[in-house]
Order: C-alpha cells, then sequence, then structure tokens
C-alpha cells in the first residue's frame, strides 16, 4: 500500500534534500521510507531530512539519510540552508510555530553530531539568509580524527569520513587530466579510484570526497569540487557542482590544519568557489560559501558559513510507493 506525507523539497546550489515532519509513519520505518523517496521513480534528492519538536521551543531535531550510503549519517550541512528557508516560507513555518515577523530568528537544530545553531535573516517575513554553525561538528569531526594517507598514489587527508584532496597534488600524479570537469571521462574515474581505496580502508557503504584548489575564477579564495561515491554515483547524476556544507567545513580545517588561511588574532574569513564555471558552466554562475574560523591551538574550534544559493522547490502531498 501506498503512503503519503507532506514534504518540501529544495536545495542549496543543487544539493537537492527533501524536508518531512516526524510523526507521519511509525520511526521504524523512516529509513526505508527515506531510501525510497531516494530513489527512482520519485528521485527525492540527495538527502532526506524528518525534523521534529526539541525538547525547548527553539530547538528541532533533525535525522538524516543520504544518497551516498543509504543510512542515517550525523550531520548534512546543506540541508540546515534549506531548513532555514522552509521554516519561513512553507508549511513548516505553522508546523513549528516560527515568528516570522522578527527580522532575524535563532534556533537549534539537534542532531547526532549535536546541536547545530542556525541564525535565519528575513525581511517582511521573506528569507535572506541563513548561517549555519558547525562548531559541534568540527568537534564531532576531530572526535573521528585526522590522518595523511596515500591512496592509489595521491596524498590524501581525512577529515572525519572525509577524503580531502589537494587538486594540484592530484594533477601531480596525473599530469594533463582536467580534474574539475564534472561529466564522466577518465578524470572522474580516477578520482572515483581514489574514493574506493579510501571506502576500503575506512570501511565504509560510501565516500563524501573533496578537493580543492587556490585557483578562483571569481571573487573566492579556494575553489571545491565534490565528488561523493557510491556505487550507484547518484551524486554523479547532478550535471553542476553541488554545495555541500559539511564538506565547506572539512575543507576548512584541512587548510587550517596545513596552515593556509590567514588567521589573524586566532580568526578567519574564507570564500569557496564551487567548482569551476569554465569547465561546467552554471545557471548561478559563480556559486559560493562564506566561512568564519576561529582557530585555537593550531585547531578549528569554532566555525560557521552559509551558502549563496538557497531554493524552495515543491511542497505538497508525497506518494511514497508500497513495493
Amino acid at each position: 500500500m501506498s503512503t503519503q506525507l507532506n514534504f518540501v523539497r529544495g536545495h542549496c546550489g543543487w544539493d537537492v534534500v527533501t524536508l518531512l515532519p516526524e510523526g507521519l509513519i511509525p520511526a521504524s520505518e523512516e529509513l526505508a521510507t527515506s531510501v525510497k523517496i531516494l530513489s527512482a521513480p520519485l528521485d527525492g534528492g540527495l538527502e532526506v531530512g524528518w525534523l521534529g519538536r526539541g525538547a525547548r521551543p527553539d530547538e528541532i531535531t533533525l535525522r538524516m539519510v543520504n544518497s551516498t550510503t543509504r543510512s542515517w549519517i550525523p550531520m548534512c550541512g546543506g540541508m540546515t540552508q534549506v531548513i532555514g528557508k522552509a521554516l519561513l516560507e512553507t508549511f513548516f513555518q505553522q508546523h513549528f510555530a516560527i515568528d516570522r515577523s522578527q527580522p532575524l530568528l535563532h534556533l537549534k537544530l539537534i542532531t547526532p553530531s549535536g546541536a547545530i545553531p542556525i541564525r535565519i535573516e528575513s525581511q517582511n517575513g521573506r528569507f535572506l539568509r541563513v548561517t549555519t554553525r558547525m562548531d559541534n561538528y568540527v568537534a564531532f569531526a576531530y572526535q573521528r580524527g585526522i590522518d595523511s594517507l596515500v591512496l592509489e598514489g595521491v596524498p590524501v587527508q581525512r577529515i572525519g569520513t572525509y577524503a580531502v584532496i589537494d587538486l594540484l597534488k592530484l594533477e601531480r600524479r596525473y599530469p594533463g587530466v582536467d580534474f574539475t570537469r564534472r561529466d564522466p571521462g577518465p578524470h572522474l574515474e580516477l578520482v572515483n579510484e581514489v574514493l574506493r581505496a579510501f571506502r576500503s580502508h575506512m570501511k565504509l557503504s560510501g565516500v563524501n570526497g573533496m578537493l580543492y584548489d587556490d585557483r578562483p575564477e571569481g571573487p573566492g579564495r579556494f575553489r571545491v569540487f565534490p565528488r561523493f561515491y557510491s556505487d550507484d554515483l547518484a551524486a554523479a547524476r547532478i550535471p553542476w557542482e553541488f554545495q555541500c556544507g559539511t564538506g565547506s567545513i572539512v575543507v576548512a580545517m584541512a587548510l587550517a590544519h596545513e596552515g593556509r588561511l590567514p588567521f589573524t588574532r586566532g580568526k578567519a574569513t574564507a570564500l569557496l568557489e564551487w567548482g569551476s564555471h569554465r569547465s561546467t558552466p552554471d545557471p548561478y554562475g559563480i556559486r559560493t560559501s562564506s566561512l568564519d574560523l576561529e582557530l585555537d591551538s593550531g585547531r578549528v574550534s569554532k566555525a560557521s558559513f552559509s551558502h549563496d544559493v538557497v531554493e524552495i522547490l515543491a511542497e505538497g502531498r508525497l506518494t511514497v510507493p508500497g513495493y
């Protein structure tokens, strides 16, 4: 028997997510339902998020499933950006009794990686921007460890469960290959070989990879290229580079670890560009994420980010097949 669920679908720079309120189905069925939503024929995006009422009025619980692991994940930064807009402009505003008359709202998303505060800016009840504070996620990633690895002859920095790769080092291993391209070809296959080796090393079902370099094409300081790997290559189906909130934080942690960010009195800002507009022209132009960071004893202690493209795509009732 099919199931109908109230939903909101949105994206932040092509990272499409489907949001649902808790309590529509038994909790024991949420994972299987999420996988159905992520799969054909629904194709609900890269992640599904279940939102519930927290212990306090300013808290919302958030549990997430992604298409790379097809299981529960501890955090999705991009989803928090879409949630900020959905809480003002969709049925979630009434569901959580959000007062959108206030130009600045402070809420906490309670996730498996800890409490994630979000600050939602608006004007006349319409969304302007959301800033996601990732301090607890940074601590969560550090607890999982940082390692320097060499996989398939390529230096890889492990930040938590992310594989972070300096694009220049990848190019030195494979001269003449343009790894900024996202379309199928040897450039993507070689990266997938490294990510498969990382998956085997970490014993993961799917791998989140982030490539970066310091050759911006616009206002940014660094470019970032998400390259998530799973057997079905779900994330590779997106024709443009997608923005990734947790990915932006782990790249910043890697850069800070290597001393490549200009910290002044323990604080730094960084503007990241997503992909290469020359290699993969994007309808939005050059998209960016802004990060604010603080350093303590050589480690990132505080981090927040905001994406420049956040949109609601649809809301209504979703029919989940019974098979």
